[in-house]
């Protein structure tokens, strides 16, 4: 009884490891995970990286809020105790005009205004939004600790995010490379409470280049918004929604934006990427 048991932990420690993985190391992961959507993997196992997800009816009342699955009638406060993102406080739903929405309280960081205070270093603690301490002059920065992370360097208290994970972390004396609960945490983008309309109405997240961060924003269908039939190369059966419309992995969508390209290539959300170069 007590080898099993063992067993089982090795291999729930090992899914935890996967999905981290997965968030850190795989396009839409980590949108898909925070909106609770289930990867489907590979037929052939040949990655972790799923070729498209399944998501739960993420809206089942349109004329209510929903985070995280529950429900959130005109008026009422998601507990903060629930909120996994600090920089989101107070948010209550609203419902104009059939669209719901998230309001939250306005956060306003010390560190925005004063980001070009010389000779000193914000601090942060681990579920902080904004910089809980500045630790200023020559003298007491060369006695802080520091973290060597991907070819950088932090000092004790300043915050950093680790290549290929979904984590946000802070250099402490204890750091040891390993991303690590005691000084990580999981980033929160906040989608369902920054976007709670868009989602609703099949819009795409547009990212700044890697697929793998935040999304900067979402784009909506328009009277004009049109399906580009592509190749689907993966042969793959699971379609995007963009509004109305239905498309196969490879398809394009026609947008507005001429410096921003939008394709099928994890649904079911369409995924819309600014091009730099342009």
């Amino acid at each position: 009884m007590q080898t099993m048991k063992v067993a089982i932990c090795f291999v729930v420690a090992m899914l935890g490891s996967a999905v981290t993985d997965m968030a850190g190391e795989c396009d839409m992961a980590g949108f898909y995970l925070e909106l609770g959507c289930t990867p489907v993997p590979k037929a052939d196992n040949s990655s972790i990286c799923p070729d498209a997800f399944t998501c739960p009816d993420l809206h089942p009342n349109s004329t209510m809020c929903y985070y995280r699955g529950a429900p959130y009638g005109e008026r009422s406060t998601i507990p903060q105790n629930l909120i996994k993102n600090p920089c989101s406080l107070a948010c209550r739903c609203r419902v104009s005009n059939g669209e719901p929405q998230f309001d939250c309280a306005a956060v306003d960081c010390v560190e925005t205004f004063n980001s070009d205070l010389q000779q000193c270093v914000n601090t942060f603690e681990l579920d902080s939004c904004c910089s809980t301490g500045t630790v200023c002059g020559t003298d007491a920065i060369a006695k802080l600790k520091t973290c060597d992370v991907d070819g950088k360097t932090y000092k004790e208290g300043q915050i950093f995010e680790p290549l290929n994970t979904r984590k946000m972390c802070i250099c402490t004396g204890d750091w040891n490379g390993t991303v690590d609960n005691a000084y990580c945490r999981d980033i929160n983008c906040g989608l369902e409470i920054h976007y709670q309309n868009k989602i609703l109405d099949n819009c795409a997240p547009i990212f700044s280049g890697k697929v793998r961060d935040c999304p900067i924003g979402f784009q909506c269908p328009s009277t004009t918004s049109k399906v580009i039939r592509g190749l689907n190369l993966r042969s793959s059966t699971a379609e995007c929604v963009f509004g109305n419309l239905r498309m196969t992995v490879g398809d394009e969508i026609t947008v507005d934006e001429k410096c921003m390209k939008c394709s099928c290539n994890v649904p079911p959300f369409v995924t819309c990427v600014t091009q730099n170069s342009c």
